[in-house]
């Protein structure tokens, strides 16, 4: 089968998405499809796209102005003209690159799958609203009506779009998390020193690992961790260290530095900007607990890759992670600083044998629920079944 993904964004500073698609990529090539990456590059603050290596076909064009319409000519033109692809996956919204992959495959009589990315939850249509609302009528909302089928991670994604009045079939299929890679590389790291354990000098850490933009709660949790080093007055929990990894925006990084200055934790706070793979296994690896205080999340890559390394999560009640507690796992809060400090102050009090309990819990459930393998393997019965008709893949919602 021949695949065309189109990504507006695939910087690995775009996090998540850019990981999942790269995930997608290398286990279908290994399946023996062909498959293509369509994407744009030259966002301001932001490195190149990735590139994927052979045989993997990688097409990447300049981004026009103005930046944020995620609008190029070029791959526009391109689009039109290449040899047509069994089935076309586009993942996101409001970028134009979007438009361009529907609007070939109407043109070429190819099915497409939309994977919405969470772009259409409540909190991320407040964000921007006058802007989106243009971009909907423009055309963004007929991508989703006109899609074969629409790929969502959670069945809360799912019910979001269902309120919304969009009717197209929905495929809810998770972002896979490859274990056996995960395996690899903590099997790597046992025997080397990363330049972060330097940094950190042996002081035991909470984690938070994550695009720094304000949807995150980057700033919640430096309040929270705030309120705990204050509550601990016999300075037991002088050695902790919050690790902070990621970039973001200079604005947002600017106001959390800051606020961690004047609430007097700026010594406790270690800023690790951009981790490569090597160096994220090795901080979900030894973080005493992960922490996503998260405003809005369609599904929470990072949850499941903290799990996956056998570390506890804490995150909000605004991720389809509700059952973190069910499988004893990790806690699920409100996103107040008044929910999420006695949470970090029982994550901290845990003894090693409960965390590793908590830890093998954790995996476990990812190891059952969220293989990589079993993602790929619905993703390709919903290509094939919106090519050659029959009956839906049971992932996929008709009602």
């Amino acid at each position: 089968m021949h695949i065309a993904h189109v990504q507006g964004i695939f910087s690995p500073e775009h996090g998540g998405p850019t990981q999942s698609l790269s995930n997608y990529c290398r286990g279908q090539v290994a399946a023996g499809h062909r498959v293509a990456v369509w994407t744009l590059e030259g966002y301001p603050g932001t490195s190149p796209a990735r590139r994927l290596p052979l045989p993997v076909e990688m097409h990447v064009f300049p981004l026009a102005a103005p930046a944020r319409l995620g609008r190029s000519p070029a791959m526009r033109r391109a689009l039109a003209q290449v040899e047509p692809p069994d089935v076309y996956h586009l993942h996101g919204a409001w970028l134009r690159a979007m438009a361009y992959g529907a609007n070939a495959a109407r043109q070429q009589r190819r099915p497409y799958v939309l994977e919405v990315m969470g772009m259409y939850e409540d909190w991320a249509l407040r964000q921007k609203w006058h802007q989106k609302r243009l971009v909907r009528w423009w055309f963004q909302d007929r991508v989703l009506r006109e899609a074969n089928c629409l790929h969502v991670n959670s069945q809360q994604e799912a019910d979001d779009l269902r309120r919304l009045g969009f009717k197209a079939p929905v495929a809810v299929i998770p972002v896979g998390v490859d274990m056996e890679k995960i395996e690899d590389l903590k099997s790597e790291i046992r025997n080397q020193e990363s330049a972060i354990e330097v940094q950190l000098k042996n002081h035991p850490f909470v984690l938070f690992l994550s695009r720094l933009h304000y949807k995150k709660g980057l700033d919640l949790l430096i309040r929270a961790w705030a309120a705990v080093k204050k509550s601990d007055v016999s300075g037991q929990r002088s050695e902790w260290l919050l690790a902070i990894a990621g970039t973001g925006s200079p604005e947002y990084v600017h106001e959390c530095r800051q606020l961690a200055e004047q609430l007097g934790i700026a010594k406790q706070c270690l800023w690790l900007g951009h981790v490569d793979e090597w160096q994220k296994s090795w901080l979900y690896a030894r973080a005493h607990c992960y922490v996503l205080p998260t405003n809005s999340e369609n599904f929470g890559n990072t949850v499941a890759e903290a799990l996956a390394h056998g570390t506890p999560v804490i995150t909000t009640i605004h991720t389809p992670w509700a059952d973190l507690e069910k499988h004893r796992c990790g806690w699920v809060v409100n996103n107040t600083v008044e929910a999420l400090q006695p949470a970090l102050m029982q994550a901290l009090a845990l003894d090693a044998a409960s965390r590793r309990n908590m830890g093998a819990a954790g995996q476990k459930w990812v190891r059952e629920a969220y293989s990589l393998k079993s993602v790929l393997n619905s993703v390709e019965s919903v290509y094939h079944w919106v090519a050659a008709g029959g009956s839906p893949p049971d992932c996929v919602r008709l009602d």
